[in-house]
């Protein structure tokens, strides 16, 4: 680092990374040999006062949490007092969240949890912890191109359908999928929410009937499916348990290029009751 003391340029909103660590140190309480003149204190002195400033953050993000949740609750509705376990992990993980959407994410759970107690679990919320804003708006994504089938709960983002060779050869085996890179997730998204255990790590089927029909709702769109050909399947991401509790948080606008693209492939393959 060079010796000439670095002065920030008020008027410019660029920072050079020198600027950027310096001012970094000085919010961690970090910056006493990045000073020109010694440092008067002790190590134990520092560390005692960066605790303090830590502490200080943590209670500044856990208010602005209480108070996110405090409007999204109700007077009407009839309140229950969360397992002491589960608070306790709730604030030490939720303690450390400073960007405004992620504490968006705590409040609405910790006011779900107030009304209907186990909604959520530890392992959900240890999820939560380790996610990022951008895999945050990632798993939204997924939110939004996610279906449900046969009246299940579990999330499925719909990506194929599968119709297998007759039986005399007559007719070829016929694969057609949707692009989900076309619709804000590529699969190197897809590797991620898999990672966070957030999706199951591989493609399933499924194979809706060709007597009965099959329900399948996306957003507010409501299908009766019935197979127009024997053996028919659906291809599919499944959100895993973790995230069909997460999904709960998402508010769901379904992206309208995805969903002419599904209608097409379910009218290609099934009769829509």
């Amino acid at each position: 680092m060079s010796d000439k003391p670095i002065i920030e340029n008020k008027t410019s909103q660029v920072e050079n990374t020198s600027l950027r660590l310096v001012k970094i140190a000085k919010q961690r309480g970090l910056d006493a040999l990045l000073r020109k003149q010694q440092p008067n204190s002790t190590w134990s002195q520092r560390a005692q006062a960066r605790s303090i400033v830590e502490q200080a953050v943590e209670q500044k993000n856990l208010e602005n949490i209480f108070f996110l949740a405090a409007q999204k609750t109700s007077e009407q509705d009839l309140g229950s007092e969360p397992d002491a376990d589960w608070m306790s992990e709730f604030l030490k993980l939720a303690s450390n969240t400073q960007v405004k959407s992620m504490q968006l994410l705590w409040a609405d759970i910790l006011s779900q949890e107030l009304s209907i107690p186990g909604s959520f679990s530890v392992k959900a919320l240890r999820t939560l912890k380790l996610m990022t804003q951008r895999e945050a708006l990632w798993f939204h994504t997924a939110c939004e191109l996610s279906s449900t089938v046969g009246g299940e709960s579990n999330h499925k983002i719909i990506t194929g359908a599968v119709r297998p060779a007759s039986n005399l050869g007559l007719v070829r085996a016929r694969l057609e999928k949707i692009s989900l890179g076309q619709h804000r997730m590529p699969y190197h998204y897809i590797l991620q929410l898999t990672e966070l255990g957030l999706l199951f790590d591989r493609e399933l089927e499924i194979r809706p009937s060709i007597q009965h029909n099959t329900a399948l709702t996306h957003g507010t769109t409501q299908y009766q499916l019935r197979s127009r050909y024997k053996g028919v399947k659906l291809t599919y991401h499944r959100f895993t348990p973790i995230g069909d509790e997460l999904a709960k948080l998402i508010e769901k606008q379904p992206q309208p290029s995805y969903q002419e693209q599904l209608s097409v492939l379910l009218q290609n393959y099934f009769e829509l009751v």
